[in-house]
């Protein structure tokens, strides 16, 4: 569902002290338009804080929510809600979230003995209007107001073993989401991550990878129907970088079967005969330099250029403009290009304009054998600036988005 897009580009990803980026890092770009050095969230090299995409839509009257199948005080929704020297301050990100006033917050990360959050912090979360949810039969019950749930003590369960009736599926989560923050009248910001695809990757486990990256495109296919029937929202996928750079080798696919002739058993035959066929690498060490994808839905990118090179530095711009009203744009600038083995992530964002305004970002990582090094820095106004990208290059990037991203999906809603 990701691939439909209405428009694609590929993203670099380079950190501010390194080529290869960390979540950190990478998400503070994507979510604050700036680059930063490796494990430092929402601010600057120099400790400078950052107006976040969340903030920035709070100063409107947005509602706000982010959504990770990780943990809540991760890399990614750490860089869309808080302000820290390094990613590892779990227990100050923590702090900084319970005062954020973001109204919906799922994940994992603290179910049974508080670890971040504190008996005291959730009696102030109470206070402040949160209905605070541990399991899927909690989620569905709150209707209206502020959530903030906890589903796991550590990450969320991979797909394949998670336990239906305690944790909800990223799909879950983003319907409910969707559900409460769309009641705002002013619109709303929904960053969503599937957060379980890096660490499938990390963890050298192809399956894993596969199954969370459908889980996650199912929750894409959520975004793209809202998308669908609110011509004012804008929905962007993406990833924050590429890990291990996952190669697809062969597939010994034949397009020239006679399908027609083939009865259903047969073709399901063919079909696990072909995937035992598949042989699969993994070509890095950790995340890569590799560019990602990016895929859009709405109306406001059907007069884009596609298959260009952007920074992801540019996506925050995107946002805003979209939250302004300002027409999104994208200009050709030259860049150089090499050919390389390089690894890359993705995110998707979704945003909407008009009378209301949805906003919601994926974040997949992405492995090809093209790097581009990108000249261009983005523009005060946020507006995009890139290069064509070879389609062949994009083509690849595709694949390895399915296969091995973070993916960050991001609604928003205007009026």
């Amino acid at each position: 569902y990701m691939q439909q897009s209405a428009w694609n580009a590929s993203v670099t990803t380079h950190s501010a002290n390194a080529a290869i980026t960390d979540s950190a890092a990478a998400g503070t770009a994507l979510a604050t338009g700036n680059k930063t050095n490796n494990y430092m969230v929402g601010m600057l090299p120099d400790q400078t804080p950052l107006e976040n995409i969340i903030e920035f839509g709070q100063s409107l009257g947005k509602a706000t929510g982010i959504v990770s199948t990780c943990r809540i005080v991760d890399a990614t929704p750490a860089a869309f809600s808080t302000h820290v020297a390094s990613r590892d301050y779990r227990d100050v990100i923590a702090q900084q979230q319970v005062v954020s006033n973001i109204d919906v917050m799922l994940s994992g990360g603290d179910v049974g003995d508080p670890i971040y959050f504190s008996p005291a912090q959730r009696s102030a979360m109470v206070s402040n209007g949160y209905s605070i949810v541990y399991n899927l039969t909690e989620m569905n019950a709150v209707t209206s107001g502020k959530i903030f749930g906890l589903f796991a003590p550590d990450y969320m369960s991979y797909e394949q073993y998670r336990n239906p009736l305690i944790e909800p599926s990223i799909s879950e989560m983003t319907n409910k989401s969707l559900e409460l923050l769309s009641q705002d009248p002013d619109g709303f910001f929904l960053m969503v991550e599937g957060g379980q695809i890096d660490l499938a990757a990390h963890n050298v486990n192809q399956v894993n990878n596969a199954l969370e990256t459908i889980a996650f495109d199912k929750a894409v296919k959520i975004a793209i129907d809202y998308v669908g029937a609110n011509n004012n929202t804008i929905l962007i996928v993406t990833a924050d970088h590429e890990t291990k750079g996952l190669m697809v080798l062969s597939h010994n696919l034949n397009s020239t079967l006679p399908a027609s002739l083939t009865t259903e058993s047969e073709k399901m035959d063919l079909r696990i005969a072909r995937a035992n066929n598949v042989t699969v690498d993994w070509t890095a060490s950790s995340h890569t330099a590799t560019p990602v994808p990016i895929y859009c839905h709405g109306n406001a990118f059907v007069n884009l250029t596609n298959d260009i090179t952007i920074d992801n530095t540019e996506i925050f711009g995107m946002m805003k403009d979209y939250y302004l009203g300002i027409p999104l744009n994208v200009t050709e600038d030259p860049i150089t290009t090499t050919t390389t083995t390089t690894t890359t992530t993705t995110t998707t964002t979704t945003t909407t304009t008009d009378t209301s305004t949805t906003e919601t970002t994926t974040t997949s990582e992405t492995s090809t054998t093209t790097e581009t090094t990108n000249s261009t820095t983005p523009t005060e106004t946020g507006g995009l600036t890139g290069t064509p990208l070879d389609p062949m290059m994009l083509t690849i990037a595709a694949v390895g988005a399915a296969l091995i991203v973070v993916v960050i999906l991001v609604l928003i809603r205007k009026r």
